[in-house]
């Protein structure tokens, strides 16, 4: 996280509106928060270990800076340990009496709120599952299972800057739909525009993701 807060604030081409690191720091063995996990129910899978980062949460808020360039990107992710503790607020999100079941065994991973969208990504903690399910929520668009774990959403946040909708990708959801437009276009910017700036990175598996759904 880090170093991607690090890429955009260093690209002239992106303004940082919002950034900002929870408590913690490097340093510490977090041998010791697995363990206590473990007893807890939630044993992890060593390569949802390895994600571990050691701030309670990163957070990042940018736009663009050619006002011709209509793109956003933010995420307030929390590490693991951190993710585990903080509960959807259910009412806010169930739709349907039925959705409240799922809705209260999640918790949040990604707060994608401050730009207004109304969006947080979280993480389902069941006793003994190793690896949590991720699911995308969004006031618009109700909830959807993503085809990620932990490690793969932070690998994918390296990638994608949190650009706004990056984790319909994931999802199986008809991104040429008319209720995804925006969506859509945000997406297709930023294929278009981040590969230019981050050269390092290969976009190709999320452009044939965006071509998958359409």
């Amino acid at each position: 996280m880090s170093r991607t807060i690090c890429e955009v604030r260093k690209s002239p081409f992106f303004d940082v509106m919002y950034e900002e690191v929870g408590p913690g720091g490097p340093g510490k063995d977090p041998s010791a928060i697995f363990e206590l996990m473990a007893e807890e129910g939630f044993p992890l899978t060593e390569r949802l270990k390895e994600a571990y980062f050691p701030y309670r949460y990163k957070a990042l808020h940018w736009c663009t800076t050619d006002p011709n360039v209509p793109l956003f990107g933010e995420f307030n992710v929390m590490n693991i340990d951190a993710s585990s503790e903080v509960r959807l607020p259910v009412k806010d999100f169930a739709w349907e009496e039925s959705d409240e079941k799922l809705l209260s065994e999640l918790s949040i991973l990604d707060d994608i709120s401050r730009g207004g969208g109304g969006q947080l990504a979280t993480m389902r903690f069941l006793p003994n599952v190793s690896s949590p399910d991720i699911w995308f929520l969004d006031r618009f668009h109700t909830f959807v299972k993503l085809d990620l774990d932990y490690r793969e959403y932070l690998d994918n946040l390296f990638v994608t800057k949190g650009v706004t909708g990056w984790q319909y990708l994931f999802a199986d959801v008809p991104l040429g739909a008319r209720e995804y437009d925006s969506i859509r276009e945000s997406l297709k910017t930023m294929l278009q525009v981040l590969p230019e700036h981050f050269p390092n990175y290969e976009y190709a598996p999320l452009a044939a993701r965006l071509e998958a759904r359409l």
